[in-house]
């Protein structure tokens, strides 16, 4: 019996498996995280075009310029001591006032502007953008006929005495 006790020892010993030996891993290393910031991105608006003339350009300037860059009024009205011009289109009404200054020529002082349809869902019209709807397209400016009618230049001031 001690034969078969010592044989099955042996038997179930040859059963067993060695262990492989034990290996560390590797230390793990530190993974970097970057952190992801979110940028705020404004949406592309379209901006509008700057207007060519503003009001504050085109105060205290001559009617014969004015008409140069507007073109023609819809209406012209004169009393005694001041001009109004009346510009109108789509979008706008515009009212032009012309008081003589201290030489008596005459000069935009005021500008009124509304819109055209107050009834419009939106009749908000700026004064900067009633006159840019109003000027004339680009475009060569005429200027004031000449004041010699014999010649197409107007006489230059006489400098001989100086």
């Amino acid at each position: 019996m001690r034969l078969l006790s010592f044989l099955a020892v042996i038997f179930l010993s040859g059963c067993a498996t060695q262990q492989p030996p034990v290996v560390e891993a590797p230390p793990l290393t530190q993974s970097i995280v970057m952190e992801e910031k979110a940028v705020m991105v404004e949406p592309m608006v379209e901006v509008a075009p700057k207007p060519r003339f503003v009001l504050e350009n085109i105060m205290n300037l001559a009617p014969d310029t004015l008409r140069n860059i507007l073109g023609n009024p819809s209406l012209e009205r004169k009393e005694k001591g001041v001009q109004v011009w009346l510009y109108t289109n789509a979008e706008c009404v515009m009212n032009l006032y012309f008081y003589p200054d201290d030489n008596g020529d005459f000069r935009l002082d005021y500008v009124a502007t509304e819109a055209t349809d107050p009834t419009a869902e939106n009749p908000t019209v700026s004064p900067n953008g009633c006159l840019d709807s109003h000027v004339v397209p680009e475009g060569p400016i005429e200027g004031p006929e000449p004041s010699s009618l014999d010649r197409s230049t107007d006489p230059q001031p006489d400098r001989s005495g100086n």
